[in-house]
């Protein structure tokens, strides 16, 4: 099949000069770096590489990416245009981190992230040996904290398929070169961008291009100014705000000004959308009433503190022109694709473990590089805004017309390491030094920093770590796994914690117990911060609860610098368990509902994995105390819920209303009249438990169909 021409029909579109460069450089021979400017259209190059594969070379593709939200947008994006058209079997796969998910095998193609890849290969998925093309998107963030893990991923899928094709995608980059070169890849590079992106500074009621000024007109408020002169263009724009906190203040502040300036029709359905967002819980939080309020406005924040249900409705709200100006932090510039005509960066400072710290240049490009709106727009601008003169100067010299950083390899961090190397053995990569050598000699450290001499000293020392730990046994000759440390490996646990958890398995524990072992786990890292206000009350509760946590407290206390921190993070979670409304954790933990949730979900992860490490040491008598909290943190609930809450659509809220209207079980509520449970959980969602439990005729479904087709309530599903 001639997969060019094809692609090409079935987009409707015209190669732009990046794509054509890729095209005419062999695509198809041999590894590809590509390196342009977000929004070139690397995208529909992976695409016809990744259907080349599939069709002409007959071997399977894995696209994957630095979060599930990218993953599930290229997913959905190739699914639509090609599955069907070309018979192309496409799936994502994002979580479930201890299991080869052989059911991937009978996929053509399977788009993923850099974590779920490296577990696949943790589990020696066989299926991963038909790999014929890898797909990096976002290559660049080698140089993040998740760069060890692309770089791994990359050296041992090349290993298992050295015939294998890499085709990375990356933000433009200085050392593009030295990536194509640790790949032996062919490099790409183009400075083509279909939407031109006009860089400049604002102040004075002026933004001060490179070549030219604009004026706009004075609101006493710059990001308004700037927001309100885009809205009259018929435009959106993007504020990056450097916090949480400041991205929900930003959205407050514009929201008066934009709704003035919104249709009676987007009003309409602003409001529609706007209940979606507030009934996105069973019970909603204060945070969820100010976002749907400000949705109504036709504005809205974006940040880690909403729950992943709003973050989509205000993304898709935006791409429809219906949100006119979204405050984010700088997360959403690496993430999705949500582009704007204009780019409003109020501060280049963010806050850091070292204090406020200038962003890098790469991050400031990021930022940038979302605007101008592909097909909306012929041109987009990125506007910073200065005090004076000096600072507008500073701004455009240092950021505009500055140097991107490098990229660098950061696989050398000794906790990095201990993970890695683990996993090399428990996986079969490695066995002796000289195949520990050669499997780090193929790694991007290894290339960039020319040699493995400072590295192996501090793998020599990670190689006695784990010796100790009993997760590796033998000598320099030869070592292999022990059972244990392969099943750590296939957990993606830190060896750290999974010794932490396996040395307290030999104690009495209790709930919380268990509670502050998964806070003092690396992988439950950043903790709940401590307000100095608080930290006299905690020492004091900590002091008194000694006999729950299981650790040494009098050592401890002068020797852990964070367990004031896991102390009280472990206290959120005892709370959530014991169904303390989230507004009120919120209140007193400072936690957004985004946060709390993801939080939970790796307290979730981390219970499975002690349940498995208790299985494999022989404490089987801790399972089914750790599957009971497992389903409590889930849920949020205290154990005399647990049964309540297997009913789909009943969650903390509702099963304590049907609990402490004495309907305890499942078995009761079967007894129950329909009208008697309507009083309870209202109309349709006591329809819907009944209907579940098979105990609705087929008249009845009929007319409650017709009562409630018009209804939208907190009691739907």
């Amino acid at each position: 099949m001639d997969v060019i021409q094809k692609v090409k029909e079935l987009n409707s579109v015209e190669f732009n000069p990046m794509q054509l460069k890729a095209l005419e450089q062999g695509l198809f021979d041999s590894n590809v770096i590509i390196s342009s400017p977000t929004a070139s259209g690397k995208t529909l190059v992976s695409e016809i590489t990744a259907i080349n594969s599939i069709i002409n070379k007959k071997k399977k593709v894995i696209y994957a990416c630095p979060l599930k939200a990218l993953a599930s947008e290229h997913f959905n994006e190739f699914k639509s245009k090609y599955s069907k058209e070309l018979n192309i079997k496409a799936t994502i796969s994002t979580g479930d981190f201890d299991s080869s998910s052989k059911y991937l095998q009978n996929y053509d193609i399977i788009f993923t992230t850099y974590e779920k890849t490296e577990s696949l290969l943790r589990h020696k998925a066989e299926w991963l040996s038909l790999i014929g093309l890898l797909v990096v998107d976002e290559i660049h963030e080698i140089d993040s904290d998740r760069g060890p893990t692309i770089e791994i991923m990359i050296t041992k899928l090349l290993l298992l398929n050295p015939k294998m094709q890499v085709l990375g995608l990356s933000a433009t980059i200085p050392n593009a070169k030295e990536l194509a070169k640790w790949l032996k890849a062919k490099l790409i590079e183009s400075s083509f961008r279909p939407v031109k992106l006009n860089e400049g500074v604002f102040f004075e009621n002026k933004i001060h291009f490179l070549r030219c000024k604009e004026k706009i007109e004075d609101k006493n408020d710059s990001v308004i100014s700037l927001s309100l002169d885009a809205i009259k263009k018929g435009k959106q724009s993007l504020v990056f705000c450097n916090t949480r906190p400041s991205s929900i203040a930003t959205a407050k502040k514009l929201a008066k000004t934009v709704e003035k300036n919104l249709l009676e029709k987007e009003r309409k359905f602003l409001s529609q959308k706007s209940d979606e967002i507030l009934n996105a819980l069973e019970n909603p939080t204060e945070q969820c009433r100010i976002l749907a309020n400000l949705v109504k406005s036709g504005v809205a924040f974006h940040n880690a503190g909403m729950l992943s249900k709003q973050r989509t409705i205000v993304e898709d709200l935006f791409r429809k022109r219906l949100l006119k100006v979204v405050s984010a932090t700088s997360s959403l510039a690496a993430g999705i694709n949500m582009p704007a005509f204009r780019v409003i960066i109020p501060s280049v400072f963010r806050y850091t473990a070292s204090g406020m710290q200038k962003i890098p240049v790469r991050e400031y490009k990021q930022m940038a590089g979302r605007g101008g709106r592909p097909s909306f727009d012929t041109s987009g601008e990125s506007v910073l805004i200065a005090g004076n003169e000096f600072e507008a100067d500073e701004l455009k010299e240092e950021f505009i017309l500055g140097d991107i950083e490098d990229v660098s390899s950061k696989l050398g961090i000794e906790p990095v390491l201990r993970t890695h190397v683990l996993a090399a053995i428990a996986t079969g990569f490695a066995f002796d030094l000289e195949s520990l050598e050669k499997f780090f000699s193929k790694t991007f450290y290894a290339y960039q920093f020319d040699g493995l001499e400072e590295i192996f000293m501090k793998i020599n020392s990670v190689l006695r770590e784990l010796q100790e730990m009993n997760f590796i046994k033998g000598d320099d000759k030869s070592f292999k796994p022990t059972p244990l440390g392969k099943r750590i490996a296939e957990l993606y646990l830190d060896p750290l914690s999974a010794k932490l958890i396996l040395d307290s398995l030999k104690k009495p524990l209790t709930d919380f117990s268990f509670l502050f072992l998964l806070c003092s786990s690396f992988e439950f890292y950043p903790l709940f911060s401590v307000p100095k206000s608080r930290e006299a009350d905690l020492w004091a509760q900590i002091n008194i609860e000694s006999q729950n946590l299981p650790i040494d407290l009098e050592q401890e206390m002068f020797s852990d610098v964070s367990l004031i921190k896991k102390y009280n993070s472990a206290l959120l979670l005892q709370k959530w368990i014991n169904e303390f409304p989230e507004d009120s954790l919120r209140k007193e933990f400072n936690v957004q509902p985004g946060i709390l949730h993801s939080k939970l979900m790796i307290a979730d992860w981390l219970l499975y994995c002690f349940s498995e490490l208790a299985l494999i040491s022989g404490n089987k008598n801790f399972v089914s105390v750790i599957s009971k909290l497992r389903k409590r943190i889930k849920y949020g609930v205290r154990e005399e819920l647990l049964h309540l809450t297997e009913l789909k659509g009943i969650g903390r809220v509702r099963a304590r209303k049907l609990f402490n209207s004495n309907l305890t079980s499942v078995s009761l509520i079967k007894k129950t009249e329909l009208n008697s449970l309507a009083g309870i959980l209202g109309k349709e969602t006591a329809f819907k438990i009944k209907k579940q439990l098979g105990q609705v005729s087929q008249k009845e479904l009929e007319s409650v169909k017709e009562t409630f087709s018009e209804q939208t309530s907190l009691d739907s599903f």
